[in-house]
């Protein structure tokens, strides 16, 4: 009996240890429960978590967006410029041409020579003023080899034609004899006049002003009427011993022009040849001295941008590998034709200095392979510091149109294959 209760409040005991485990834990549970809801948060509402996260996700794509149109709007720019908006340049060789000096440096130094001096304008020989009015021959007179030319050619010619004028020349003084002639009814010294002088055309073969004086004076022998004294008739009184007088000079002179004529003649004849040799000669002096280049280039520009080429260029002269000659070249008008707008053609000239400007071993070069086996490229730079290479062609204007020339003839008779 007296074990009963115990066993009993035992039991209880253990029931109640349990019971307060259990509530124990139950409570933790509840208050963690409680700390992780959001009612419980200390300073938030509801909602304000998810709108933070939306604004910042917004934001960021806002960045993005930005940054990859800041990184375009940089990077177009520099694609236009580089690789888009450029210019795109090239160049062609069309022709090149050996201008001949025409520089007034050569004296007739030679027996020979001075024998064209017979041939050379009056305005090379004398001194002119203002007016015009011829002054005093020139002591040291100089002439451009074309002058010479041109005299020697006039020599040539000279040589055919004096026989003839010397013919007109015999004509002219008969005629004069029969008019002096008292004894000759046919041709009456009174009937001389004006037209009759002007017939010969004195000045082909004597000096203007000599030509010119014999017509002023037969005029005033023969038309100033209200100096002559008149016949009972009425008839004007001519003074036919002046008029006699007037053409025995003019028949002197010519006389003179015709002896001569005979004289240069014979000179011509025999020194003919000595002539042309020594024409010949400084000739080719001039042109290995004096001559100058002049290239026509013709400029493309296929790209999207203009430039604009500078006033200078080069010419290299290829003899052989590692011997070569280099020609400087300078744009003519450059004011115009340096622009290159997008998508233009242009023809170009370029122009060099005389080859005596030249180093010698480039001016003996030049001379011995100038339409020989030489080819040459030129060389042109803009204004951004961009280099153009044109094509290789002959060192020869002649030889350059042959080659065009052939490549024409080579379609040319493939196209006449194909027609047949």
């Amino acid at each position: 009996m007296n074990n009963f209760p115990f066993n009993s409040l035992k039991r209880k005991h253990k029931m109640g240890n349990k019971d307060r485990v259990k509530s124990i834990t139950e409570q933790k549970n509840a208050d963690s429960e409680s700390a992780n809801s959001p009612d419980n948060k200390p300073n938030e509402t509801p909602g304000k978590n998810s709108s933070v996260i939306d604004k910042i996700m917004t934001n960021n794509i806002k960045v993005r967006i930005a940054i990859i149109g800041g990184i375009s709007a940089a990077a177009i720019p520099i694609w236009q410029i580089y690789f888009v908006e450029t210019s795109n340049v090239s160049i062609e060789i069309a022709s090149i041409i050996r201008e001949e000096s025409n520089d007034a440096n050569i004296q007739l130094k030679t027996d020979e020579l001075k024998q064209l001096e017979h041939y050379i304008p009056d305005t090379l020989l004398y001194d002119y003023n203002k007016q015009g009015k011829r002054g005093d021959k020139l002591d040291f007179p100089a002439f451009s080899i074309s002058v010479l030319i041109k005299a020697f050619d006039k020599s040539k010619q000279d040589i055919k034609n004096i026989a003839a004028i010397n013919n007109l020349l015999r004509e002219y003084q008969t005629q004069i004899k029969e008019f002096i002639n008292e004894n000759d009814n046919k041709h009456i010294l009174e009937e001389f006049h004006i037209a009759n002088l002007k017939k010969w055309s004195l000045s082909r073969y004597i000096e203007d002003t000599a030509a010119t004086y014999y017509e002023t004076q037969l005029l005033a022998i023969t038309r100033s009427y209200s100096d002559l004294p008149y016949n009972e008739e009425g008839l004007p009184i001519l003074n036919l011993a002046a008029v006699r007088s007037l053409l025995v000079d003019v028949g002197e002179d010519l006389e003179k022009v015709s002896v001569d004529n005979n004289i240069r003649l014979s000179r011509l004849r025999n020194d003919i040849r000595n002539i042309e040799s020594q024409i010949e000669k400084l000739k080719k002096d001039q042109s290995d001295k004096y001559s100058r280049f002049k290239v026509e280039i013709v400029a493309f520009n296929n790209g999207r941008a203009a430039t604009s080429l500078r006033p200078l260029a080069l010419m290299r002269v290829q003899i052989s590998q590692g011997n070569y000659a280099d020609v400087y070249l300078t744009m003519i008008n450059y004011s115009k034709n340096s622009e290159l707008a997008a998508g233009a053609t242009k023809i170009i000239h370029y122009i060099s200095d005389q080859l005596i400007t030249f180093p010698k071993g480039d001016q003996t070069l030049i001379n011995n392979f100038w339409g020989s086996t030489a080819w040459f490229h030129v060389y042109t730079i803009d204004t951004s510091q961009n280099i153009f290479t044109s094509n290789l062609v002959p060192f020869a204007d002649s030889i350059h149109r042959e080659v065009i020339f052939d490549k024409l003839k080579e379609v040319a008779s493939d196209n006449k294959k194909r027609l047949n």
